[in-house]
């Protein structure tokens, strides 16, 4: 991890991160649903330049990205406790989170947009990182 830059500053990151992702995809179920406006559009390719700099930012330049993705051979005893507990804990939010997604949807009887997909899979793939930088007093890796 670099630094220079400071856990504040990578947990607003990835908050906002976070944000900009669930952002676009109300925005773009809204957009399917309601149709498309000019409005709609504009405010989704800014959204879409946030996602990937506070990604960048925050998950790749402090190597969140990669210790997150590390095979456990590369890691040493604690780095594996580390990812241990912040992958239960990330599943669990996860899991729960898919799962009211679904019931919603399934509930009113709305079709699941790949956009949506898509989006759970990279925040499944965000959120152990996430639960890192927002449990951690420091990351050391």
């Amino acid at each position: 991890m670099k630094t220079t830059q400071s856990m504040t500053s990578i947990r607003f990151g990835v908050l906002l991160s976070m944000l900009s992702l669930i952002a676009i995809v109300v925005l773009f179920e809204l957009g399917i649903r309601l149709e498309w406006t000019t409005l709609m559009l504009i405010v989704e390719i800014p959204l879409l330049v946030i996602l990937l700099i506070s990604f960048i930012l925050s998950f790749m330049r402090t190597g969140l990205w990669k210790f997150t993705h590390r095979p456990l051979k590369d890691l040493d005893e604690r780095e594996i406790a580390l990812t241990s507990k912040s992958l239960r804990q990330a599943y669990a939010w996860f899991a729960i989170i898919v799962l009211c997604i679904l019931l919603v949807f399934a509930v009113f009887n709305i079709a699941v947009s790949i956009v949506l997909a898509v989006s759970l899979i990279l925040f499944a793939h965000l959120i152990p990182g996430a639960v890192i930088a927002m449990t951690e007093k420091t990351l050391r890796f």
